[in-house]
């Protein structure tokens, strides 16, 4: 078995056969006309962390269980971050796999060959248990058990924005150029309370532009509008206990009135708080490798980008070191490559391409020329080996413009399909369920309100049929006033999907047209007082719609085996020959939900919600 996947997340098929037919990405046309090139039928709905794991394992998401970013628990409408479950032992609480899937790298384990996965989404929390090497992706949190979100510190006029996710604190001023700070660390219990442990910082100017930073024992130099290299600090939190943790420092801001930024504070590689990566040798060689690596799931801080703490160019700059840096490792890993499965997803393109490709078509044609050079640089390697490896590129999903955000639970209220207590609106918690036929949580689920399953249904079993048909009607008759229509497709769960978690599944996939999405409301259980609102964001791009849509693509040196049109079921018997297999036990009951505030605040740095 030799096989090597290069996942590039969100490299879209329109615009590859675009820059292809100019000639501006020879390695991949070249490889694609020698060889095979194909659109790639992707999940639905095309989620990324529901996407990947439907490559890796070849399951539906009723065969692996991963359905949407947010899912539901039907007897009280509760929610929980299906990338990031968390469930109770003898213990207390400890983070949860977010499927327990049979994948292909398990798969290659099992024929008695090594396997590694770089940056594979919803790989958090390590498996002791498993040979499988690995670096996770996206799900993996800071610190604090939360997607991420940084923080921002600055001196005299308080930066001016509403709604924001990004904690704002104040710098003290101890001399004309000097300023401390404290940054705030994970909770520790003191007597019957729980108080944040915390970090000192300074900062002493050498002039406007110009300051060094000193955090814990380690002292950067910050140039203007310069990211730092990554910091390590931790945190005391008992007598012989201690969280690492890592991060990057920006000035944003310099004399008077300074203003600085720091990414979110995430797991120390080598010196994790939780189960974060194995083996413990695989971590330290990729740490060596790259020069030290940034580990939480969503790096690329398009929150920071959103509320305008950094720049375009910061943004990129800092996605730029992100996409160098895995580089490095995998080619690390590439060089050492004898046999079995070498897999990495490169997840660069689609922070960048969220924020960027309505804006700045120059920019994505640039970063899409660069992985046409890393695609040709890992070819290049390739013929070089004796054993001529297959090797598959592939992505998750395309990419499409996003000009309107809908709130459905608002189109549910105005068509009678919800409804709310009197004098109260605008959330799932202030719903009149006695009255309430369907209701939307995550991005591209809708549920029944059904009697039996929900905790408070109002749905007869006999009459799911003409409730789904009817909605399935009223939702695609749906147009804006110029007559453009909201959805492409509106499928039900148990027509596309099957499988041990079918009874966990959204009723109906609600698969958007180009240029609409679910708001971020809809995704946590909200809505505001219009079921359409412009999206006037820096995030002006997304792929969470119809996945007929947003195909990705797959290349292969080695033919696809047979198939004609290759999708997510096809690609583990492309890759390494193996049937999918869908887990015979029954579907976990023991995952925690969450309190509403808490949901948002683990949810706050997944720029989608």
């Amino acid at each position: 078995m030799n096989t090597i996947i290069l996942g590039l997340d969100a490299f879209d098929p329109q615009i590859f056969e675009n820059l292809s037919a100019q000639g501006k990405l020879p390695a991949l046309t070249k490889f694609a006309e020698r060889h095979s090139y194909a659109r790639f039928a992707v999940s639905a709905p095309p989620q990324s962390e529901v996407s990947w794991t439907s490559i890796a394992t070849g399951l539906d998401p009723a065969g692996h269980g991963m359905f949407d970013f947010v899912h539901r628990n039907p007897s009280n409408y509760s929610m929980f971050v299906s990338l990031l479950p968390t469930r109770q032992t003898r213990l207390g609480t400890e983070f949860a796999r977010p499927h327990d899937s049979h994948t292909l790298f398990d798969e290659a384990i099992q024929q008695g060959y090594p396997a590694a996965s770089l940056w594979w989404p919803a790989t958090f929390p390590a498996r002791l248990d498993s040979p499988v090497q690995q670096i996770p992706g996206l799900g993996t949190p800071d610190i604090y058990g939360r997607l991420g979100v940084g923080v921002g510190y600055y001196f005299g006029e308080a930066p001016q924005r509403a709604e924001t996710k990004i904690p704002v604190k104040s710098l003290k001023k101890k001399a004309s150029d000097s300023f401390t700070g404290n940054l705030a660390g994970p909770a520790q219990k003191k007597a019957d309370s729980a108080q944040s442990a915390s970090s000192a910082f300074s900062i002493i100017f050498q002039d406007d532009t110009h300051a060094r930073l000193t955090l814990g024992k380690q002292t950067v130099d910050l140039a203007l509008g310069q990211w730092s290299p990554i910091l390590e600090t931790q945190f005391k939190m008992g007598l012989l206990v201690s969280v690492h943790a890592i991060t990057r420092v920006i000035l944003t801001q310099g004399l008077p009135e300074p203003r600085i930024y720091l990414l979110p504070l995430q797991i120390h590689p080598l010196h994790p708080m939780w189960r974060y990566a194995v083996p413990r040798r695989f971590v330290k060689e990729a740490w060596r490798s790259s020069g030290g690596y940034l580990s939480l799931g969503w790096p690329q801080d398009t929150t920071a980008l959103e509320e305008n703490w950094i720049s375009d160019a910061q943004f990129l700059a800092l996605c730029e070191d992100i996409f160098e840096t895995r580089q490095r490792v995998f080619m690390h890993h590439l060089t050492n490559y004898r046999e079995g499965v070498l897999a990495i997803v490169f997840d660069t393109l689609d922070r960048v391409q969220h924020m960027l490709r309505r804006q700045r078509p120059d920019i994505i044609e640039a970063w899409y020329t660069k992985f046409d050079r890393v695609a040709g640089d890992v070819i290049q390697r390739l013929e070089q080996m004796p054993a001529k490896p297959q090797l598959l590129v592939v992505s998750d999903h395309g990419f499409a413009e996003f000009d309107h955000k809908v709130h459905i639970n608002r189109w549910l209220e105005e068509t009678g399909y919800l409804s709310t207590k009197p004098g109260a609106h605008g959330s799932l918690e202030n719903v009149d369920w006695t009255q309430t036929q369907a209701y939307a949580v995550g991005l591209n689920s809708l549920y029944l309100n059904l009697k039996g399953r929900e905790g408070q249904g109002s749905v007869p079993t006999a009459q799911i049929g003409d409730l789904l048909e009817k909605l399935q009607g009223d939702l695609l008759a749906w147009k804006t006033p110029e007559g453009k229509a909201i959805f492409n497709r509106v499928q039900r769960s148990s027509e596309i999907h099957s499988g041990p978690y079918a009874e966990l599944a959204p009723d109906l996939i609600l698969g958007f047209n180009r240029g609409f999405r679910a708001s971020a409301e809809t995704g946590l259980g909200k809505w505001k007082s219009a079921s359409l609102e412009e999206n006037h964001d820096h995030w002006r791009a997304d792929h969470c719609i119809d996945s007929e849509l947003v195909p990705g693509v797959i290349f292969s040196n080695q033919s696809f085996k047979g198939v004609s049109k290759p999708s997510y079921r096809d690609f583990p018997q492309i890759a390494i020959g193996m049937t999918p297999k869908a887990n015979a036990s029954p579907p976990r009951t023991n995952l925690n939900t969450e309190e509403q505030s808490d949901l948002e605040e683990r949810l706050k740095g997944l720029g989608y919600l």
